[in-house]
């Protein structure tokens, strides 16, 4: 009953070891290279894309996922009542909430001084400036899904 939340504790753990112990940073690995041509940092970056590949193939193999517009059409995600953006929004309004939150999230990191994963080990460490950082990506969570979303939805996009 309870294995796939201790699964995902394990999961997080080994996965949280892994980020503290290589200093993994998205934001910081651009940075470097692009100003002093060092790449030790873009290694973590491309190799959470080449997971996310893997894992995406191993999992749609297996039949555990499919791919969203595809879902989509097939019925196969059922929207949450009261969820503001839940799937029975359109696949433009998807994309410009998408884009919205990511620049929110990416600009703010970057003059915050890191990448969010970044600010997540931080605060793990007990650094309060990335604390306060977590803090506010939860407040800003709220902001976003209470006005943000149902604002771009009753565009009609």
């Amino acid at each position: 009953m309870y294995i796939h939340a201790i699964g995902t504790l394990l999961f997080g753990i080994v996965l949280g070891y892994l980020f503290q112990r290589s200093r993994m940073c998205f934001a910081g690995g651009m940075r470097d290279f692009y100003l002093v041509k060092d790449s030790y940092l873009l290694k973590g970056l491309f190799g959470t894309i080449a997971g996310a590949f893997i894992g995406y193939a191993i999992f749609s193999a297996m039949g555990l996922i499919s791919a969203f517009p595809w879902a989509l059409s097939k019925g196969l995600l059922v929207p949450i009542p009261g969820d503001p953006i839940g799937a029975s929004g359109s696949v433009m309004g998807h994309i410009i909430l998408a884009c919205i939150g990511g620049f929110g999230v990416g600009f703010l990191s970057i003059i915050q001084g890191g990448c969010p994963l970044r600010n997540y080990v931080m605060a793990a460490e007990g650094n309060k400036t990335a604390i306060t950082y977590v803090l506010g990506l939860a407040v800003g969570a709220v902001i976003f899904h209470l006005w943000v979303a149902p604002f771009v939805k009753s565009l009609g996009l």
